[in-house]
């Protein structure tokens, strides 16, 4: 529970959450339904575990799921949106196949779906706030020691325009100008709700319930199947455990004090070899589990909004630090392979 009293939005309402089903806006809910929310949470295709899911850990009418289909729809959001006083979108408005061709037209796809709802949001009196999951990238994904992030960091992508980068990414532009073009859409319209965005960097962490995709944390516990694949992310990034970017939404979300900002989730930065070695203590009779590449440095710097983030987990959630790395794994992992 919160150690503040005072809140923009007051425990009882509702409060959409949009992708309800996925990794983080799971974890999102969770932490509303504990500090007193209702939820109405939007899928794209009817889940009835999702329910049946809250319904036990919370009870009756405290969560509903909504049918959304397809963010890019005319009027998409304008149902979901009505009588609640808060929303937090979550889930990435990508297109449906795994394979991007065109990155334009992907990023076409994210903006409109993130206009769309706030469009929706902005003829409802009710709507107070409005949070948005970005990403670290959107702020630039780093490159080497000593970089630099700040609350007016951009990727290269919306800062020197796409067509200057080398290799371009669908993921790393949609993130980065769905956020950056939400921003620039509550400049130009200026909404009667107040606008923060969350910008999460490697989330590891406890998954609620099977039929929720790992995101992050899944490319870790393929590790205990002896899967390299998470080997070949370059650079290393930082962790966060995935409960503190959930408190960090609902934080951007009620929070007085928290207007126009990006809140930065961003713990420590880690080595494969770490993560290996708490593996191998939380599963020591795993021999699956494959050793850490022989070369490796953390990408050391600075994420100066970070510090806010966290003394705002301290002032709100009593945190008086990040999850540490090792909480995360244990919390994300079985004792047993």
């Amino acid at each position: 529970m919160t150690q503040v009293k005072e809140r923009a939005i007051h425990h009882g309402p509702k409060v959409l959450v949009t992708g309800a089903n996925g990794y983080i806006a799971s974890h999102i809910i969770n932490v509303l339904l504990e500090l007193g929310y209702t939820v109405r949470g939007t899928v794209r295709a009817e889940m009835t575990w999702l329910d049946d899911y809250f319904l036990k850990q919370w009870g009756p009418n405290r969560f509903e799921s909504v049918l959304v289909p397809d963010f890019q729809q005319p009027h998409a959001f304008d149902e979901c949106v009505q009588g609640v006083s808060g929303i937090i979108h979550v889930a990435q408005a990508l297109p449906s196949s795994p394979l991007v061709e065109d990155v334009d037209e992907a990023v076409a796809y994210t903006v409109n779906g993130s206009v769309n709802l706030l469009q929706a949001a902005s003829l409802q009196t009710s709507v107070k706030r409005v949070v948005f999951t970005s990403s670290i990238v959107a702020a630039g994904y780093p490159k080497g020691p000593g970089f630099k992030l700040d609350k007016d960091s951009w990727d290269d992508c919306v800062s020197g325009g796409a067509s200057l980068l080398a290799q371009r990414s669908a993921y790393r532009e949609c993130k980065a100008q769905g956020e950056f073009q939400a921003w620039k859409w509550v400049e130009k319209n200026r909404p009667g709700f107040e606008f923060n965005t969350v910008l999460p960097w490697f989330t590891l962490g406890k998954v609620l319930h099977p039929e929720i995709g790992g995101s992050t944390m899944g490319y870790v516990t393929r590790l205990l199947q002896g899967n390299t694949q998470p080997f070949k992310f370059l650079p290393l990034p930082w962790f966060v455990d995935v409960v503190d970017t959930a408190r960090l939404h609902a934080i951007a979300l009620f929070c007085p004090n928290v207007k126009s900002e990006r809140l930065f989730a961003a713990a420590t930065p880690f080595v494969w070899k770490e993560i290996i070695d708490i593996l191998r203590q939380i599963q020591p009779n795993n021999t699956t589990i494959p050793n850490p590449p022989s070369e490796e440095d953390p990408t050391v710097g600075e994420v100066k909004p970070a510090i806010r983030a966290a003394k705002l987990l301290y002032e709100y959630f009593g945190q008086s630090s990040w999850t540490s790395i090792e909480k995360s794994l244990e919390g994300g992992i079985e004792e047993n392979p």
